[in-house]
């Protein structure tokens, strides 16, 4: 894999070309904010029960806590380029602007997440000058990397989609996913499930497995993990988190915690992940720390 990356307290950014297919799906969902911007590659991505197929020159925003997966589909060339980050990194008098430009994919109303031909609003410069900070100094990036990934957001904010690329998932997957949403602190089984939208349990598992490339408990099981984390840099204890994002057992939300976040929820609390310390942001990613140039690149990194 060829690329160029750097990892910051606030920020994770990556420029790569890889070449090896993926079996399936790499499911996950984060507490911070994602850009990615495709040039090749034949890749699709689920998100949140929509289907995304990628083409070059395409841009996916994707807010905290949604579920979301890539696979690639061939071993040849997938380029793009990628933005994480949390909502700490931009000035507080602009974060609600910036921020406007992603939104959760709705159930109803399919609000836009996925833009097309995005070359038309020069997108291509603002990468590049985030590429850029991968071969300064810590001074330099520190002051730089504030600067580049609001221009980029306020010039996202400034676009308008012409078309989506997503494929609805069926009825009542949709439904589903909307009801886990609005209640991970409640109580939820797929007894209960299979009651509220009249199919089996059997048959419940295999369309949302179809349609979401997981199943029902493990999605809502990362969903309150997700949340968990969340009121954990908020300050909450694990006891409280773990009440509310739905775990009426501790043992049960620890042991889980460990198993998705790989190490114990007390490490979170009141601290906000960073990606200098290691964070992964997606399986696959570039170590955390660590810089590379691609063998045709010139000191400004293209």
């Amino acid at each position: 894999m060829d690329g160029v990356y750097f990892n910051t307290d606030h920020v994770s950014f990556s420029y790569n070309i890889s070449k090896e297919p993926s079996d399936g799906y790499t499911l996950h969902c984060h507490n911070f904010y994602e850009v990615y911007y495709f040039l090749e590659g034949n890749v699709d991505y689920l998100v949140e029960g929509y289907k995304y197929k990628p083409v070059p020159d395409s841009l996916l925003l994707l807010a905290p806590h949604v579920f979301h997966g890539a696979r690639i589909n061939d071993s040849g060339p997938y380029q793009r380029s990628s933005l994480h980050f949390h909502a700490d990194i931009l000035a507080p008098e602009r974060r609600g602007f910036l921020l406007s430009a992603f939104s959760v994919p709705d159930c109803l109303s399919h609000e836009e997440i996925y833009f097309t031909q995005v070359e038309r609003f020069h997108l291509s410069a603002y990468f590049s000058a985030l590429k850029e900070c991968a071969f300064q100094g810590e001074e330099y990036r520190e002051w730089a990397l504030p600067i580049c990934v609001e221009a980029l957001l306020a010039r996202i904010v400034s676009m308008r989609a012409q078309d989506s690329g997503f494929t609805a998932c069926p009825e009542p997957v949709l439904g589903i996913i909307r009801y886990l949403n609005g209640h991970l602190e409640e109580d939820i089984s797929l007894d209960r499930l299979s009651q509220l939208f009249y199919v089996s349990k059997h048959h419940m598992n295999k369309i949302f497995r179809k349609a979401t490339g997981t199943t029902v408990i493990d999605y809502l099981l990362r969903k309150r993990i997700a949340q968990a984390q969340q009121l954990l840099a908020e300050g909450a204890s694990a006891q409280d988190a773990a009440l509310k994002s739905g775990f009426r057992d501790y043992s049960a939300f620890y042991r889980a915690y460990l198993r998705i976040m790989g190490h114990s929820p007390i490490q979170d609390r009141g601290v906000l992940p960073s990606f200098a310390e290691g964070l992964q942001p997606t399986a696959g990613s570039c170590p955390a720390g660590k810089s590379i140039t691609p063998p045709q690149a010139t000191g400004h990194g293209y």
